[in-house]
């Protein structure tokens, strides 16, 4: 008799897919806003579960009627060439966060056509995946992994275009990432469409003005587009990204509303970085979850990583991962001196995380 592992809610709904189809173990998630007016899942989650299903084979989904009970056994993940028109209600880096996880441990590489929303509230937009996310992930074996933004769409009416591809892996090789080394420079992304050419401009001016006070190396592209490429709604949005001298990237990526000025954009975004930078670590909060999930499938080997706090989403995450792995993190926190000169209390201190893989092989690849 096969047995399921039981969740209620939705609130790790993407972490139980992932665990799921990386580990082999079907799941039951009961009670999916049952106490709402709107019960069950939303059209977003609806369209995951379709891309998921169109990514693998084997793969069973079954909904009660009234969509507050999901039953979900996992099948052999596939890959190959998909096109996918991802719903509206949430932008691409929510889908694009999971194909990420699971496109190291597929048969065929995957090259995977999202269309939707590039940049909207929530979840990272596509600068930093292409900028950042991949930088991780070619750090952590996925050398050929890309990301190419054929169009760009901010919400709410989309009509943004990305390919991603992503080559395979047999195996993952163990993590020792505990050196955050010295910033060397600042690049960002300023986008904006059907809107002012100006004002990218005023954005990059503002942002400039306070990062310059910290490293001289700060240099902001400009990508103002119209026409075809610019999508179906005005918008505009700031990426900004460190590198430093041990390849380590931090990063911070905001949305302008309706109500935001540039100006305001720009002091929002750049102060989140510095905050970022502040809290120290080798990864930065959007992306510890991917770097986990990576040292609890290495081969029969010690991984560690320094971060920064963590994240309710990273926490949750360790748990789950113990659920599906049996996996234990060791966590040892490294604490800062208080009296150090402008130190704010819980930003500066770091955790070394260290576990011992599970060795993990990606038979789906050993089968081509």
């Amino acid at each position: 008799m096969t047995k399921y592992l039981k969740f209620k809610g939705v609130g790790e709904f993407r972490q139980i897919l992932i665990l799921s189809l990386l580990s082999g173990k079907p799941v039951v998630i009961e009670e999916i806003r049952h106490l709402e007016d709107e019960l069950g899942l939303t059209e977003h989650e609806v369209s995951l579960l379709k891309l998921i299903d169109e990514l693998t084979n084997g793969t069973k989904t079954k909904l009660n009627e009234t969509g507050t009970r999901l039953v979900f056994s996992p099948g052999f993940i596939i890959g190959g060439e998909v096109t996918h028109d991802c719903s509206l209600a949430v932008p691409l880096g929510y889908y694009l966060e999971v194909l990420v996880c699971l496109a190291a441990f597929s048969k065929k590489k995957f090259n995977i056509t999202l269309r939707g929303v590039t940049h909207g509230q929530g979840h990272p937009n596509v600068d930093t995946l292409k900028h950042v996310t991949l930088s991780y992930c070619k750090r952590l074996g996925l050398h050929s992994a890309e990301l190419t933004i054929n169009k760009r769409g901010y919400a709410p009416g989309g009509g943004g275009e990305v390919l991603f591809s992503c080559n395979t892996l047999k195996v993952v090789k163990p993590i020792k990432w505990l050196d955050s080394g010295k910033i060397k420079r600042i690049r960002g992304v300023a986008s904006c469409s059907r809107m002012s050419p100006a004002t990218n401009p005023r954005v990059i001016d503002k942002a400039r003005g306070v990062l310059n006070d910290f490293i001289p190396d700060v240099y902001i592209y400009n990508e103002h587009l119209k026409g075809a490429q610019s999508g179906n709604s005005p918008g505009n949005s700031l990426t900004l990204y460190t590198e430093s001298t041990t390849d380590v990237t931090i990063c911070c990526d905001n949305t302008a509303t309706s109500q935001t000025l540039p100006e305001d954009l720009a002091l929002t975004t750049t102060h989140q970085l510095l905050d970022a930078v502040h809290a120290g670590g080798c990864v930065d909060s959007s992306h510890q979850y991917l770097v986990l999930l990576y040292m609890a499938l290495t081969q029969h080997n010690v991984s560690s990583v320094r971060l920064g706090p963590l994240t309710p989403f990273t926490i949750a995450f360790l748990r789950n991962l113990k659920l599906f792995f049996g996996i234990v993190f060791k966590i040892k926190v490294d604490k800062i001196d208080v009296e150090e000169p402008g130190n704010r209390k819980g930003l500066g201190s770091t955790l070394v995380l260290s576990c011992l893989g599970v060795g993990f092989e990606n038979m789906n690849r050993s089968m081509t």
